[in-house]
Order: C-alpha cells, then structure tokens, then sequence
C-alpha cells in the first residue's frame, strides 16, 4: 500500500491524507486499517494517526470496534444517495441564477476541461472525479456561494466512493464529460429548460444504477 501524501507546510496531514485514501478507493471499503503500517508508511507517531481515525469514524468513513479492529467502512447508499441529492439541489439552484444572467463559463473553465478530456481519454477515473469536483466548485464561486461548497464538499467522500465505481461502467465518462460541455452551453445561452433536464441526470440522484453497481461491486457495500 503507498499512499499519496498531503501536506499541510512541510508536515503530512495524517487525516487528508487518510480521507483521500479512502475517497478515493486507495483504501477498499471493508479493509482492515493497522495502525502501526500507518504510522510507518507516513512517517507519523501512531498518536495523529488515531486521532485522524477518531476523526473519520465520525464522517462514518471509519468502522472503529473495541477490542476487534477498525476497519474502511463499506459504502452506505442511502447515505451516498442523500448527499447526491443535497448536492443536485443547490448545484441546480446555483446553476439557474447563472443561466437567468446568461453568463458564459466556457474560457473560465476551459482549463478544467482539458484535463477532463485527458482523463476520459486515459480512462482515469480518480483524476476525471477530481477535475469535476474543480469544474463544480467553479460555478459555485462564480456564483458567489464557494463557502456552501466547501461545506458539502465535507460531507462528499461517501458520495465521491459510489461515484467512482459509477464512472467505471461503460459509456460514463464520455456521458458525463458531454453533460459538462451541455451545461456550459445551456447556461450561457439561457436555455432553462435544457439546463434542468442535463442537471437531473447529470447528479443521478436517484440512484438508478445502485443495482449494476452493487452488482458488480458486492463487497463494498453494506448489507
């Protein structure tokens, strides 16, 4: 296991990096966490390592039991779902304001897309994932609310799991990428209508692939 290190000036911060690791599947839903491996692989005492643990065990993403062993929690779809769907209902709001003003996004985010394009084309998911969640955070700040998503962003790791096993099934990420594009244009040309109807499926938040998905992924889920 090798971890990619973040850092906070020049020491590891032991609880972004041990999120990043899970969010994006680094460390496998159901794995068995050691606490000593951690704290040797990062260059850390074992004391920021629990205290990071203790940390995650309360986003859920951290299955901690006395006396047995702490464990990458499996993945909770009606959990997943719920930030899905807080995420499309500010996501869409935000959206509206910016396509009522028709303002146009393209060369703000070009830059974003272009990696997003590189990435759909190498098959990355992990870095498509987290050029998207850029391209988002662009609209958020252009539409003045980047604190709102900051604060949701919090809560997305569980989410971001059942995401990146979603972007695997074939055609996703080219459809995904073409909603990006489509979004711009509607927004842009103040095209409500179409705006409304690529968000909706753009956020899946109605889960409506759980099944394929649990289906090809069993272990990873909650019974």
């Amino acid at each position: 296991m090798e971890l990619e290190k973040i850092y906070t000036g020049n020491k590891v911060d032991v609880y972004q990096t041990l999120k990043n690791a899970i969010q994006y599947l680094s460390l496998m839903p159901g794995s068995t966490i050691n606490e000593q491996e951690l704290a040797s692989e990062l260059g850390v005492s074992r004391t920021p390592i629990r205290e990071a643990l203790i940390r995650l065990s309360s986003e859920t993403l951290i299955d901690i039991y006395p006396q047995k062993g702490t464990y990458v929690s499996r993945i909770d779809f009606a959990f997943a779902n719920e930030v899905a769907y807080m995420r499309h209902i500010l996501d869409t709001e935000i959206c509206l304001t910016l396509c009522r003003e028709k303002v146009d996004l393209h060369d703000a985010v070009d830059e974003i897309l272009y990696f997003m394009r590189a990435a759909v084309k190498k098959k990355n998911v992990i870095e498509y994932l987290k050029k998207d969640q850029e391209f988002h955070k662009a609209l958020f700040a252009y539409g003045k609310h980047e604190l709102i998503w900051d604060i949701i962003s919090t809560s997305r790791a569980h989410y971001n799991r059942f995401v990146i096993l979603d972007l695997q099934l074939d055609g996703k990420l080219e459809n995904s990428y073409q909603q990006h594009c489509e979004i711009l244009d509607s927004i842009a040309s103040g095209d409500e209508k179409k705006l409304l109807e690529i968000l909706d499926v753009h956020h899946d938040h109605t889960g409506v692939d759980y099944e394929m998905i649990q289906k090809n992924f069993p272990a990873y889920f909650e019974a």
